[in-house]
Parts: C-alpha cells; sequence; structure tokens
C-alpha cells in the first residue's frame, strides 16, 4: 500500500475520531455506570466501533476499563457491508473465476457482526483466558522466545488477555480489568525497557500460533493497536508480557478445520506434499488441477519468514511478477488455481491472521522464521487430537522411548524372539529406527517367531506399532505382481516371450510397425531446434527405439531389461499417480499428446536396470490387457485381475492377518511412513522458491547443478522423492503395483509360505522362476538388502570373496544371499525387498519364510541386514 494510504487508515486501529462523552454516557446502563467512579471523560482510544475510558471499581477499587460503542456504529457498518456486497457481486458477474471474492465477503460479513455485540466479546474473552490456561503448564509458568537475548539464553515472556466483569456488560458496553503496557510500536519506550522487538514478534507469533492452532478461539485482528507489551512477567522482573486486546473479532473453527489449518502449517514447515493436499481437501479449498509442487511454493510464501519491511516489499513484488508471468501461459479459465464456487470463507480469518502478523514483522523491522516458530503448535494440535492419537489424549509429548519391544502372540522359538527383542531395543536406542514387526514360520507353517517394536511413526509416533499393523512394503509388492504373472502365463492368458504390444495383450502399447507420424513432428530434431534440447532426437533415433518398445516382453519387464528404467507418465499428480490404470495408459501412444510418448533408453534384453517404478505399470499394463481380451472385456482394473487370479488362491490366514498389494487399509489400523532424510525434494522446491521471490543464489546453483541435473525428471513431481506422500489420503488409497502395497509382516509370511509350499504356483515353476537370471547393479540404494553379506563383508564357504553386491534377479523376484550359500550363483532364498527395509522371503533350504516390515523409509539397509543377521547366525544359513 502507498505510504499515504497506512498513515490515513492506520488511524483506525486506535485514533478514530471519538463520540463526545455526553452521547456515550447515553449508551451506558445506570447500573454500570454506579458501579463505576474515577471515569476519565476523555477516551484512552478510539476505534472505528468504539472508545475506551478508563475508570475504578467502586467496590473494590480496582482500574477496569470502560468500552461503549459509538450510537451509529451499527447502521454504519451494515452500509458498509451492504456496499461491499454490492460491488462483489458486479466483480462476480463480470469475472466468475473471482467469485470466491463474494464467499469471503459473507464470511466476513458473517463475523464482523459480532463486534457489534459486546456481550459476545464478554464471552471471546471468557473462552481465550480458557485457552491460555491451557497454554502453561502451570499458572504462574512462562514460554520462550525461539530467539536468544543479549545474553545467550531464550527470553521468557507470558500473554495476557483482560478479564470481563459479566455483570457490568451488555450488548454496546464492555467492563474488563484495565492492562499495563504500551503499543508494540513505541519503539522509544521499548528501548528504555532494554525489550527486544524480534523477542517480542516472536512472542506475539507463538501467542497466535497458540490460539490458532490448539485452542477453540483465535483473535482475528493481530493490527499494532490491539497488541501492548511490558517489561516483566508475573514471576520476574525479567522478560516481557504481551498483552492481546480487543476480542470482538474472534474466529471459532470446527475441530475438522483446526486441525486442517494444522496439517497445512505443519505440511509447508516440512514440505510434506502430501499432508499438504490432505489440509487443501479438509479445509474446503478446490483446486482445478493438482500441482503439489506449486501449491507448495505458494503455502509456503504464504507462511514465509518475516522481514524487514523494504525486503519484504521486494520479494512480495517479485513474486507478484513472477506469477503474473505464470498466469500468462494458462487459459484465462486456469488463472485462478481454485474452484471460484469452493473456497472456505474460514479460510478468510487464517489468510488474515497470518498476514497481519507478517506486516507487523515487517513493521517492527524484524527477521524471524515464522514456519520453524509456528511448527511445534500445529504439530500439538494434531496430536492432542483423536485422529492422530487413540490411546495418548494429552498427545503433547511423543511416547516413542515408553514402547519397549515385544513379543505379541509368541512363537515355538523363544530363544530367537528373544535375540530380537534385544536387538530391537538396540536399534530403537540408537535412533535410526521408529517401527517394526518381525514374523517367522517354519516349514509346516508353524509360528518361529513374532515380535513387534517401536511405533507407528510420524504424527502416531506415540501409538505402539501392532502385530496387525499395516506398514507400507515399496518394492515387497512387486513379488505380488510379479506371482500373479506367473500364473497367468500358467493358465495361458499370455506368454513370456511374446511381445507385450500384440493384439492378445496390450496393442495400445506400441500400436504401429512404424513411428507414427504425429511422434515425428513432435519429437524428431528439426534445423530450428536448439542443439541441447533433450526432448528431441533424429528420425533414425525414433525409428530404433520405437522398434526396440514394439520387442519388449513379459520376461524383459519381470528380469528388469525392458531399457524403461526411469520412464514415468509426464503429467502425473500425486492423485494420477495412486491410479493403476492411468499410469499404465501413460505408456501407452496418444495421438493426442504424442510429445508424451514414453520410449525405452536401450533394448530390450540388453542389460538389467531396476525398474523402481515403471516395472508395476508394465505388469499390470500387459496383465490387464490379456485379462481383458480373454475375457472379451473393454478394460479391467488391476485390482479387479488381482481378484479374479490370486486372491482366490491365498489361504484366509494370508488375507485377514495383513495383505493388502493393491493398498487401502481393509479396517487395519496403517503404520506412518517416516523419513528423516528428505534433502532432494528439499532442494527442488528450494530453488523454485528462490526464483520465485528474486533470490536465486546463481553461485549456490552453479555448485548444485550436477544434483539438480540428476533430478530433473522429478520436476513438478517433488512429491516422489519424498516417502511420506504416502500417509496423504491418494497415497493409503493407491494402487501402485510396484511400491503401493501395505502388509504385516504375519501377511507376507504366510504369503512367502504358501508362494515356497506350492499353494500358490507349482513348485516346478516356482523353481525355475527363482532361479538366477541376470544381476542388477543399477539403483542399489532402491533394491533394498539382498545378502546378509553386505553388512559384514564376509566371505561364502567356499572362501569367495563378496566383492560382488550386484542384485541377484530371478523372474520377477530378488534372490536373497546367506552368509553359508555353498553356491554364491545359487541364492538359498528368494524374495523382495522394498527401499525402505522391509523384506519378504521364502529360504528353499529350510523351508522357512519371513517378514519383516519397518515404517523408517531412510533408516538404510544396515537395519534390515543386521535383523536379518540375527535370524540366520541363529539358524546357521
Amino acid at each position: 500500500m502507498p505510504p499515504s494510504y497506512v498513515r490515513e487508515l492506520k488511524r483506525l486501529q486506535d485514533e478514530a475520531p471519538a463520540t463526545d462523552w455526553s452521547d456515550i454516557k447515553d449508551v451506558i446502563p445506570p447500573h454500570i455506570l454506579n458501579a463505576l467512579t474515577n471515569v476519565d471523560t476523555q477516551p484512552l482510544a478510539s476505534a472505528s466501533i468504539g472508545q475506551v475510558h478508563t475508570a475504578t471499581l467502586k467496590q473494590t477499587g480496582e482500574k477496569v476499563c470502560l468500552k461503549v460503542q459509538h450510537p451509529h456504529a451499527r447502521s454504519l457498518i451494515q452500509d458498509d457491508l451492504w456496499s461491499l456486497k454490492v460491488i462483489l457481486k458486479v466483480v462476480a458477474w463480470m469475472e466468475p473465476d473471482y467469485e470466491f471474492l463474494e464467499i469471503l465477503m459473507r464470511e466476513w460479513a458473517k463475523e464482523s457482526v459480532h463486534e457489534l455485540d459486546f456481550g459476545k466479546e464478554a464471552q471471546n474473552l471468557r473462552d481465550a483466558q480458557t485457552a491460555l490456561d491451557a497454554l502453561y503448564p502451570t499458572r504462574d509458568a512462562v514460554l520462550y522466545t525461539t530467539i536468544n537475548g543479549g545474553g545467550g539464553d531464550k527470553i521468557s515472556f507470558q500473554v495476557e488477555v483482560p478479564r470481563p466483569f459479566d455483570d457490568l456488560c451488555n450488548e454496546q458496553v464492555l467492563v474488563m480489568s484495565f492492562c499495563e503496557g504500551v503499543r508494540i510500536d513505541q519503539f522509544d519506550q521499548l528501548r528504555a525497557w532494554k525489550l527486544s522487538r524480534p523477542a517480542i514478534v516472536d512472542g506475539v507469533a507463538q501467542a497466535f500460533a497458540h490460539f490458532m492452532y490448539t485452542s477453540a478461539i483465535f483473535q482475528s485482528d493481530p493490527h499494532i493497536g490491539n497488541l501492548m507489551v511490558r517489561p516483566g512477567t508475573t514471576q520476574s522482573e525479567e522478560g516481557f508480557t504481551i498483552v492481546v486486546l480487543d476480542w470482538g473479532l474472534a474466529k471459532r473453527l470446527h475441530e475438522t478445520k483446526r486441525l486442517a489449518f494444522c496439517e497445512l502449517a505443519l505440511a509447508a514447515a516440512t514440505f510434506d506434499f502430501g499432508l499438504l493436499l490432505d489440509s487443501y481437501r479438509h479445509v474446503g479449498l478446490e483446486m482445478k488441477r493438482e500441482n503439489a509442487a506449486l501449491s507448495m511454493q505458494n503455502i509456503r510464501f504464504f507462511l514465509r519468514d518475516m522481514a524487514p519491511a523494504a525486503k519484504a516489499r521486494k520479494r512480495i513484488k517479485a513474486k507478484i511478477k513472477h506469477d503474473e508471468k505464470y498466469r500468462s501461459t494458462l487459459p484465462k479459465n486456469q488463472r485462478v488455481p481454485m474452484k471460484s464456487k469452493a473456497y472456505p470463507g474460514d479460510f478468510l480469518f487464517f489468510v488474515r491472521v497470518n498476514e497481519l502478523l507478517h506486516g507487523l514483522g515487517s513493521k517492527l523491522q524484524v527477521d524471524l522464521q515464522y514456519m520453524d516458530l509456528i511448527r511445534p503448535y500445529a504439530e500439538r494440535g494434531l496430536r492432542q487430537s483423536e485422529l492422530y492419537n487413540s490411546n495418548n489424549h494429552t498427545g503433547i509429548q511423543s511416547r516413542r522411548e515408553r514402547i519397549p519391544p515385544h513379543v505379541k502372540a509368541p512363537g515355538s522359538d523363544k530363544v530367537l524372539e528373544s535375540k530380537l527383542v534385544c536387538l530391537f531395543d538396540v536399534l530403537r536406542l540408537e535412533g535410526n529406527f521408529a517401527g517394526a514387526q518381525f514374523y517367522a514360520l517354519d516349514k509346516s507353517g508353524r509360528t518361529l517367531a513374532n515380535v513387534v517394536a517401536g511405533h507407528q511413526g510420524g504424527l502416531k509416533s506415540h501409538v505402539p506399532m501392532e502385530l496387525d499393523t499395516l506398514v507400507l512394503g515399496f518394492s515387497c509388492t512387486k513379488a505380488i505382481v510379479a506371482t500373479m504373472a506367473h500364473i497367468m502365463v500358467k493358465e495361458g492368458y499370455l506368454d513370456y516371450d511374446e511381445p507385450i504390444c500384440s493384439k492378445s495383450i496390450w496393442p495400445a502399447f506400441c500400436p504401429t510397425q512404424k513411428p507414427p507420424k504425429a511422434l515425428e513432428e513432435a519429437l524428431v530434431r528439426t534445423p530450428v531446434d536448439a542443439d541441447d534440447d533433450t526432448t528431441k532426437m533424429s528420425l533414425d533415433e525414433l525409428s530404433q527405439r520405437w522398434t526396440w518398445k514394439r520387442r519388449i516382453t513379459l520376461w524383459h519387464v519381470l528380469t528388469h531389461q525392458a531399457g524403461m528404467w526411469s520412464a514415468l507418465p509426464a503429467q502425473m499428480t500425486m492423485k494420477s499417480f495412486g491410479s493403476c490404470e492411468t499410469c499404465c495408459a501413460a505408456f501407452e501412444y496418444n495421438d493426442e499428446n504424442p510429445e508424451e510418448t514414453l520410449l525405452p533408453e536401450y533394448g530390450p534384453g540388453q542389460r538389467s536396470e531396476y525398474h523402481y517404478l515403471s516395472f508395476g505399470w508394465l505388469v499390470a499394463g500387459s496383465l490387464c490387457g490379456a485379462f481383458a481380451k480373454r475375457h472379451n472385456m473393454v478394460s479391467v482394473s488391476f485390482e479387479a485381475v488381482y481378484k479374479a487370479i490370486l486372491h482366490p488362491r491365498l489361504s484366509l490366514e494370508t488375507r485377514t492377518s495383513g495383505f493388502r498389494p493393491c493398498g487401502g487399509s481393509g479396517g487395519h489400523a496403517l503404520a506412518k511412513t517416516c523419513t528423516g532424510d528428505i534433502a532432494a525434494s528439499k532442494l527442488l522446491q528450494r530453488r523454485r522458491e528462490s526464483l520465485a521471490i528474486g533470490e536465486a543464489d546463481d553461485a549456490e546453483a552453479k555448485e548444485q547443478a550436477a544434483t539438480l541435473d540428476r533430478l530433473k525428471q522429478f520436476r513438478g513431481k517433488e512429491f516422489l522423492l519424498d516417502p511420506r506422500g504416502w500417509n496423504s489420503l491418494d497415497g493409503v488409497e493407491a494402487n501402485t503395483p510396484a511400491a503401493g502395497g501395505r502388509f504385516s509382516a504375519a501377511g507376507l509370511a504366510h504369503f512367502y509360505h504358501e508362494l515356497g509350499t506350492g499353494r500358490i504356483l507349482d513348485p516346478e515353476i516356482v523353481q525355475d522362476v527363482t532361479e538366477l537370471l541376470v544381476h542388477d547393479t543399477g539403483l542399489s540404494a532402491l533394491q533394498g538388502a539382498t545378502s546378509t553379506m553386505a553388512a559384514h563383508g564376509t566371505k561364502g564357504s567356499r572362501g569367495e570373496d563378496d566383492s560382488d553386491n550386484r542384485t541377484c534377479l530371478g523372474c520377477g523376484y530378488q534372490l536373497i544371499r546367506f552368509d553359508k550359500d555353498v553356491d554364491m550363483n545359487h541364492p538359498s532364498a528368494f524374495g523382495h525387498a522394498g527401499v525402505g527395509g522391509s523384506i519378504g522371503f521364502h529360504h528353499k533350504t529350510t523351508g522357512m519364510s519371513v517378514g519383516l516390515m519397518l515404517n523408517k523409509a531412510d533408516g538404510g539397509q544396515e537395519i534390515t541386514l543386521r535383523i536379518m543377521k540375527e535370524f540366520a547366525e541363529h539358524f546357521g544359513i
């Protein structure tokens, strides 16, 4: 705003024209006037609705404030609201995309009318005091700023709101306690008191974070005229006390909305894309198009760090310019990202309070990391809710230290269980561990060990892991998909060596002998194209890669030799990522979007590189196509194929103990997937944000160039780099056949027992598809732990040096090597591990089957290896 406007408008905070005492006196009932003495007829302050006088209670001698409404305030405000309503109706008629302004206006009118009822304000003050009581552990306790004072220590502070005298209040008059202090922009006085401006803003921001995220009410008008400060607290002359005045415009949120705002703030502070999109849904914001990275950028700018006025103004102008440039590239009806009629009115006050607080920081010339400050309050608000807190109704402190490893429904091998309990306890104390389940069966299907440890992760870190809690299995899911493929080959739906683009399988995958003309026009480089345009290629290269795609078989896919290891759908959102059918369709040729065609990087069978996500979509597309052709169906979902092909072959024990390869909970509790490593997604997001506000550091970008180049395929899909996205509503229901299955350790162990003992596939087929076919060196960090020798660099029993850390692959399964395996080319177990450390396998020699589920995605292979090593040494394998 231009400074001249600001100077004039700020007078409405507490310097508005006052009403003469003779007129004000007529508004005050006699019983209130009779209870007061020493009434100062000159107002202490005057705002747009009322003015405040000081007085003394006759009965106690306590100094009080007498707030009286201006006689014509109601009619003036109602006239203003009517005028705004008319203006915004015209705006909405002219520009339908801005119809949300009328919705916000209705919310504003609904709440601002309450300012005219001082009886309601008295109730707000009482509720605010109740909220403050919950802020302090004890009545006289203090809080501390997040920043240090001059002596290096945190600065103590308290928060105060006036107390109303209920029998001296009505609709137009409010008598309340007098609170000492000065406006927080009285800089000379602050210097005289030696009070730190950053500390004061820190305290104000914490106070409002508490009210907004953890209580039932918050003051919606935190401008400078409503905030005072004084030195000292009730405990000491050190520190300061913040006074929050004027609770006429206070907002009460339904619990669902309050939690949604908590999710929004926490998501922004922690770069949690899934939680952010969930918060949009819970708030009631509906997007025209999902763009998780852009949404994160915008909400993080909204909750940006506070900055002095000049820096803040520069950032805002740069962001406006950046956004205008971006919007100019969009169709007119897409320039407002939210659906106009689905814009929740509650959002207005959330925006208003945060923007006013940022203005306060700029006015006081303060640099403050705002998101870091509000984060603990948002997290506390979620933890104390029933949504995340089924076992602990206080919810504020994590109980992870109080959850010891324990045995559930003990198995027959008490010694093994005891060893695992001790190991899990060590891992928990080391810190790089959240929750775990271990379940082992002997060759007859009898339970050997059943150990559960730790917690359910994330915002459920105070809730113990249970036997039937489902944990995201990541690539453990691939083995289930591969098993479906082997069943369908056996039943004649398709062959291993038949190209998957054949008419009987998936013709849309690569429908013509030669590249279509539209594809040539989209991808073949012309003289006008830039030499460094990596999306373009020569006609010969296009023809070659198209031919490669037509040669891909199911065998190539199952052995990770299809040449499409890094292929991802061009247009991917969190919602579409969870749809197997949508992602499979992205691998088909589409004349309408030929530039999005996915092609192999090299010929099928040339080498094996881990197809971390594309494996699932390539197999699923093939199976669904073959199933639909066999049954004369136009199309079929992957889940329907699973229910027809594999599900009937599973025992009731497997199906009910926790086995959800197509995602979802199935009525089970879900563990949160947690991680402490978000460096990749954070790097991309921070780069995007710095460019938007004109603060990109070219030197830093140069240093990060190599990393940024490796991550370029994830631009706009940053959520794929963050495993917490699987905790979102879309992530939980995602049917992602290479990574989205949810299992308990018991469910996975029972599956491998049934697979290894011939109940799902003929033993001869199992033997054939679990022989060593290829070695894979690509993306070893994503392939999980597949050898106990990698932990200690041991040698095989014949003395071979374990220098070969390549993953051994069968046909859709990983081959698991143990220390005592006689021949390293014939590992003794098969199964599949996931990036998060979870693993399931069947040990051929002993007939044992194991499931291990871990919910900390960045725990690394070391934890899995140590657990497997304990198991292997116990049985001498």
